[in-house]
């Protein structure tokens, strides 16, 4: 069984959230429209920085060994909510010098980035 990823996560007064994995820390918070202290991201666009970073380093992962000049990596991630579903809209944009077919096949290796594939399936969140 592969070793689980764990995130510790701790609220003490308003919405400011401390975070920590192995050695990092960061916030999340909300704006101050929703009477945070816009400290930091809010946990749904932490959520989608994951998946952001996810496909990014699996996209420069999949280019260098072919030395594909994928130059830097834009990715774009805007979520909608509908009332039975969630859609996410992305966009990718690479500022080197790939071919049309390198292209599509890295449109292609987004899809299957380890948190693009764990979103795909069932999620079963349980009281430990």
């Amino acid at each position: 069984m592969p070793n689980p990823t764990k995130v510790s996560s701790s609220i003490s007064f308003d919405y400011k959230v401390t975070n920590v994995a192995r050695t990092h820390v960061w916030m999340a918070d909300e704006p101050f429209e929703l009477n945070g202290q816009d400290v930091g991201p809010t946990p749904k666009e932490l959520f989608l920085s994951a998946l952001a970073s996810c496909i990014s380093i699996t996209l420069r992962m999949y280019a260098q060994p072919r030395n594909w000049d994928v130059g830097e990596i834009n990715i774009d991630l805007e979520m909608i909510e509908h009332e039975d579903r969630t859609e996410i809209l992305k966009t990718i944009e690479f500022s080197g010098d790939l071919t049309m077919e390198q292209r599509e096949r890295l449109f292609e290796i987004s899809d299957r980035c380890p948190v693009a594939k764990l979103l795909k399936k069932t999620i079963d969140i349980k009281l430990s």
